[in-house]
């Protein structure tokens, strides 16, 4: 695999590449990054956006077309984390919309939910926010129609077909369906953030 060259350009200084997998965004990005010529890189599901002098372009190209995953150096994390959430309630208000829209009781709901090994994909949109995949098929659920401002620290929505948990309190729009009580975040740990892309996940309810 190799990424593809330019896919679009954002703005004057920002640029995006597609590539096949969100371990190669993971990799491409740390390849990138690795060669200080970008001001800002960010890896998305299947992207790779990055901010730099259009005069560095060039070099970014040239890494571009020699980039191999298999040859990045880059292992995703691949640990399993157990996370325990209370379900529903004031932690999960939407957990009843969500059930509605899936077809399955709430106990059938937390019962798929928690049986089912997740995969940390990327971080974004907020700083530890976490896109986490593994709900099965049919779990396409809309984003809330008026965002919040304010979602509390470990709050874990649904959306399309990935769980999100919100490692710090900020505004979003993904329907809540409970509240993780582990801690997500430790500013005095070498890795603040206790999830990365490449983590399992599995889901206790409490």
């Amino acid at each position: 695999m190799s990424a593809q060259r330019l896919a679009r350009r954002i703005a004057d200084d920002v640029f995006e590449y597609r590539v096949e997998t969100p371990q190669d965004a993971q990799a491409l990005a740390s390849q990138l990054r690795a060669l200080d010529l970008a001001e800002d890189v960010v890896a998305g599901l299947d992207t790779v956006s990055v901010r730099c002098d259009p005069e560095y372009l060039t070099a970014v190209e040239a890494a571009l077309a020699t980039f191999e995953p298999d040859a990045a150096g880059f292992q995703l994390e691949s640990e399993t984390i157990e996370l325990s959430i209370q379900y529903g309630g004031e932690f999960g208000p939407d957990l009843k919309a969500v059930c509605d829209q899936t077809g399955l009781s709430e106990s059938a709901f937390i019962a798929v939910h928690t049986e089912r090994t997740h995969t940390v994909e990327m971080i974004g949109f907020t700083p530890g926010f976490s896109y986490i995949s593994g709900l099965p098929d049919g779990f396409a659920v809309p984003r809330l129609s008026q965002p919040r401002s304010r979602v509390p620290v470990g709050s874990v929505g649904v959306s399309s077909d990935f769980t999100g948990v919100y490692a710090l309190a900020g505004p979003g729009g993904w329907p809540l369906i409970g509240r993780i009580q582990d801690l997500l975040f430790d500013p005095e740990s070498a890795s603040p953030f206790r999830l990365s892309p490449g983590h399992r996940v599995k889901f206790k309810a409490v």
